[in-house]
Order: C-alpha cells, then structure tokens, then sequence
C-alpha cells in the first residue's frame, strides 16, 4: 500500500489498507498492490507475492468480528501472547512503552480512549478493592460501568466488568477477535515491510522486524479493556435499529458496520486498576483520566519497582497528570514525600482521605470483609464524588459526605464484591451431620504487609464463628453429639520470588497474636500453567511435580515452629483417637504439623477425607499466599 518513499514518511495508521487488502478478491489484490504501492518496482513485485501467500493463508483463520468461535481457540491465541520472560527484564521496566500508543492507532482507539470519564488506580495493598467499591458507588448511582482488573482467578472475563457482571462469552469473542486479527495482520504487514526494506537496502538501516510486534499478554488485554470500554453499546434505540436493518436488502447492509458503530455509545465511566507500578503499567498509557488514586504502598515487586518505598512510590506516582486531582491515603513518612514531591511538581492537588467512618454505614457492612476495607473505601468516596463533580453530575457532588453519605453511596459500599480477597466458601461438597464442617478462608495476599492483614481477617473471622456457635442452644437428642473440635489448617503456596521467611513468621505471629493457632500447614503447587490461559491451563494430573519450592516453604514453617514451642503449647485441640491414623494419600494425620502434597487436588481430597472419617472435627481452612493458588482452590471446590 502507501507506505512512502522512505522509512521516516512510514506512519502507522497507513498499513490499515493491509485489512483492506485482505478482503479484496485475490484478483484484486494485484491490481491493488501494483497501482498504489511507491515503492521500488522489484519490492513491489516480491512483496505482492509474500502478501498473497499471507493473505491466502488468513482467508482460511481469520474470522469476522462478530462471528461465533470457540473459546478455547480464543484461550490459545490469547496464550500465545505470554512472553514467557522473567518479572525484572526490560520490557517490564519501560522498555518499548511507546509501542502502546501504536497500537492504540491500529485499532482507532486514540480518540475513543480521550473521550473515556476514567478513574485509575494504583497502590501496592487495596487498589482492587478501590477500584470494587468505585465501580460500586458509581453505577448504584446510575451510571453504567466499565471495570478492568487484574489479575483473574478462574476466567479471564473476569477482568473486564461491564455493569458489574463479567463480560459475557460471546460479547468476549467478538471484541477479542477484533482486536486480535487487527493487530495480527497489521504487524505481519510492518514486519513485511521491514523484511524488504532490509533487502534491498535503501530502507532497512534504521528499522528491524522486531520493532512491531504483537503486544504481550496484560498490554493486549488492557487493550481489549478500551475496545470493549468505548464500543459498548448503551443506547436503546440501537435495539430498534438493528431489527430495521436485517429487513435491508444484501447491498444496503454493506454500510452496517458504519451504521452501527455511529450508535454505539461509551460506559459512562471506566474505573482501571494498574496492573503493576504505574509509570511504565499499560494502563498509564491513558493521558486524561478525571481522576487519580493511590492506595496503600508496601513493599512487592521490588526487583522491578525497586528496594525502598521512597523508589516504588515514585512508580506508583507515574499514574499522576499535570492539573488533575488524585487522592491517596496515609502512607509510610518515606513514600509520602514522594507522592508530594511528584505531586508538586505537576501541580497536582494530591489529598490524603481518612478511612470510612463505620457510622456512616447507617448501621450496614462492607461489601469486603476486613478493618482494612474502610481504608480503600474511603478513598473510593473521595474518587467517586471527585469523578461527579468533575463530569457535571453536581445533584450528588455537592453534598456533604464527613456527616453522612447518599443511599446510593452505601448501597454501592455494601453490595460490593471481589474474590478471592478475604472470601468464606464452605465446601458444599463434604456429607457431614452438619454443614460447615469444612469451609476455605481464601485471601490473595502476597506481602508481608498484606499477609498480616489477612492474618488479621482470618482471625477475627474464625473467632466469630466460634463465639457465634458457643452461644447457639444446646439441641437435646437420644444419639450422642460429639462436641465438635474447630481447627484451624493452612494451605499455603507462593511465587519463588516472594520471600517465605518474611511471609510464613509475619502470619504465625499475627494470628498467636489474636490466640489463632494452625493445627497444620499444607503446602503444594498451583495447578495453574503461566504459559496458559483459560481451561486448559489446568493439568489433569501432575505425574513428576517438582516439590523443592513447596519443600522449601515446609521447612520455613518448621523451623518458625521450632524457634517459639511455647506459641505451639498453647493449643487445646483434641485430637480423638481414629484421626491419628492416616486419613488421605500422603497427608498423614493432624498430628503432624506440616506436610507437602504433590499436587493441589490430592491437598483438597485429604481435607475431605479428613471430615467424613472424623465426625467430631470442623477445618477452617486459610488459602493464601498467591492469588494463583486461590484462583486454583476456587476452581476445584466449586466442581
């Protein structure tokens, strides 16, 4: 096509005719190339004939936007995108951030992206939960909603969130299917391009065939996130419309792709969470948010954001823009200098929020579970009205929030919902006298500072429980009630990357801290595959699993054990006779205080088979210690 005499006339937008090209009849394709193209005529001649053979090859693979595929198809083409690089290269610390804006012309999304009402996100604890309860107050306030999270624990829809409900499959297949095939035949075209520039010479000194490639996995699906944010359809007449034009005769409907998309409208507001940093996160690739937030800072990612908060809050502060507002909460005197200094220098009028007042809940709860909950809500209310005064909406910007909150606010605060953060699932899936007797406390954390929040959670959560069943009445019946013995497991596994002797120690003092003592730690590997996405990327089984890692975590515990018996003492469980005995493969009984699995099903079967052989015993399972993991726990509890 029109690709110029030279490779600094090259601009991006222009190989938008290689789709064009494409839907040609093949005998249109030459006349095409060879009338159009400035290039010398022997780059022509082997370029159309390169060009035919790729656009023969896509006639056969390239589906049409709207057409139904299979999802595990899509699952496969999305997997290919995984770089399959260590956390702490290049390309995670910036390198080739450009490209983002390229992509952003090849699939037209530059002024979409700029018309977008976007409320961004980042922080090391509690920016899900923020971005949750934002997305929660805005759309019980009327508006429609559009959330991008990260990362999924069972689907990969679960990261985009339309309304509050995970995109359906079919809306999924279409808008990731578009995005995939545009930017698959266009990239192919450039590295085409590229291939004869270096041939011949005279264009191939500044560029290579790897200065457009595919985006890797998260920048394509922050991608996807602005197609689907800024072409979903919300006006109601679109409905009416669509059935006038199916009456339309085969040559009006050419023009319904143009027709349609001059009806579709944009979420009223999108709601984004940083993937990871901020400065160099796909996300930040969004130059006019309405509004900014960061939540709490700690210490994750260091090998990448860098070794002291002051170096992974000036990460975290690249979300800012010049002149517009941000919010975070009460940091570490180190980070928040940071934030100041970057704020400052924007001119960027940066607030520090209070938590939630719990009396202007008018006697409800949150949504999540959690003390530390109040802290990201109240930074979701300063978000959520900063969002309305700013867009118009002065009927609920202009009222006073520090003595009460609209019903709108609340209902959104404690409707709202996030798994896998500090969730309780009994297992529906044990025949016990009683149902309870087995339930999973599943909460992501990673970090020491959030894995002593979730110590916290799971401590206080577990004593409800018992002091809730202590109080309940006596039921008087001819057979003999075993006095049920309430134990506390724990299922733990984390990333190499993660230090456990910073994790396992912070959570065993934590909980000896509320009187919360483990009976037992269960180590295994995740099921999930980082090299997949979807279904298939659980394996069936794990014949030859390598267990140093989890080996590793079993003799940390231990040896946490071993450094404090008195803590150990003090546990009063009793433990009846028959559950000395082995009661699953390689679980050995309760006695023992640590035991590695080779793979997480086997892990989930012994808990079972551990209830149903001992009627007097209530698990009270906590999985944390990888979003993975608990991603992997909720897909084999919920079978």
């Amino acid at each position: 096509g029109e690709i110029g005499n030279s490779p600094r006339s090259y601009q991006p937008t222009s190989v938008f005719q290689a789709s064009y090209i494409q839907s040609l009849p093949r005998h249109q394709r030459l006349r095409f190339i060879s009338t159009r193209s400035t290039l010398p005529a022997a780059v022509v001649v082997s370029s159309r004939r390169r060009l035919f053979e790729y656009c023969d090859m896509a006639d056969g693979e390239k589906e049409s936007p709207a057409a139904p595929t299979s999802y595990d198809e899509a699952m496969e083409a999305l997997s290919s995108l995984i770089t399959k690089r260590s956390r702490g290269n290049n390309s995670n610390k910036g390198n080739q951030f450009d490209l983002l804006f390229h992509y952003l012309k090849i699939l037209e999304l530059e002024d979409a992206l700029d018309d977008l009402k976007i409320v961004h996100v980042a922080g090391t604890k509690g920016k899900g939960s923020t971005c949750t309860f934002t997305e929660s107050i805005l759309r019980n306030c009327g508006f429609r909603t559009g959330l991008f999270t990260s990362p999924h624990l069972i689907d990969v829809r679960e990261r985009f969130r339309l309304d509050g409900v995970d995109i359906s499959q079919e809306k999924f297949l279409a808008y990731f299917w578009w995005c995939f095939n545009r930017l698959k035949t266009t990239c192919f075209t450039l590295i085409l391009y590229h291939i004869h520039a270096a041939e011949f010479g005279r264009y191939g000194q500044e560029r290579t065939t790897e200065d457009v490639p595919m985006p890797p996995l998260f920048r394509f699906l922050t991608l996807l996130a602005f197609k689907i944010f800024s072409a979903e359809q919300v006006h109601k007449y679109w409905f009416h419309l669509q059935h006038c034009l199916s009456c339309l005769s085969s040559e009006t409907q050419l023009n319904w792709d143009l027709i349609c998309y001059s009806f579709f409208v944009q979420v009223d507001v999108a709601i984004l969470e940083v993937g990871l940093g901020g400065r160099f996160d796909a996300t930040n690739v969004v130059q006019k948010p309405v509004v900014c937030g960061i939540a709490s800072l700690g210490y994750d990612h260091i090998e990448i954001l860098g070794d002291t908060l002051g170096k992974i809050a000036g990460e975290k502060a690249g979300i800012l823009k010049r002149g517009i507002p941000a919010f975070t909460v009460q940091q570490p005197e180190e980070a928040m200098c940071v934030l100041e200094d970057k704020a400052s220098n924007l001119n960027v009028d940066l607030q520090v929020v209070p938590p939630l007042d719990v009396n202007l809940l008018n006697g409800q709860k949150l949504g999540l579970e959690g003390e530390h909950q109040y802290v990201n809500a109240g930074l979701a209310i300063a978000l959520s009205f900063t969002w309305l005064k700013r867009t118009g909406h002065l009927e609920l910007a202009n009222q006073d929030h520090t003595d009460s909150l609209p019903e709108q606010f609340i209902k959104g605060l404690t409707a709202a919902s996030f798994q896998g953060r500090a969730q309780i699932v009994p297992d529906q899936y044990v025949d016990s006298e009683k149902d309870g007797d087995l339930v999973f406390y599943l909460d992501g954390a990673h970090s020491p500072e959030s894995m002593e929040i979730c110590a916290k959670w799971f401590s206080g959560a577990v004593k409800g429980e018992h002091q809730s069943d202590k109080a309940k009445p006596q039921v008087s019946s001819s057979t003999h009630q075993l006095k049920k013995n309430i134990m506390q497991i724990l299922l733990f596994n984390c990333m190499t990357v993660r230090d456990p002797e910073l994790l396992l120690p912070q959570l065993m003092k934590t909980c000896a801290s509320q009187d919360v003592y483990f009976k037992k730690a269960l180590f295994a590997p995740n099921m999930s595959v980082y090299h997949k996405v979807g279904t298939h990327a659980l394996p069936s089984a794990v014949p030859e699993a390598d267990l140093s890692w989890q080996l590793t975590l079993q003799r940390v515990w231990d040896n946490t054990m071993q450094k404090d018996k008195g803590r150990e003492a003090k546990q009063v469980n009793h433990v009846a006779e028959e559950m000395k005995d082995d009661t699953g493969k390689g679980g050995g009984s309760l006695e023992s205080s640590s035991v590695v699995f080779p793979s997480l099903p086997l892990a989930i079967k012994w808990l079972r088979d551990t209830v149903r052989q001992n009627q007097s015993v209530r698990l009270q399972v906590l999985v944390t210690g990888s979003l993975h993991l608990v991603g992997d726990v909720l897909k084999l509890i919920r079978k």
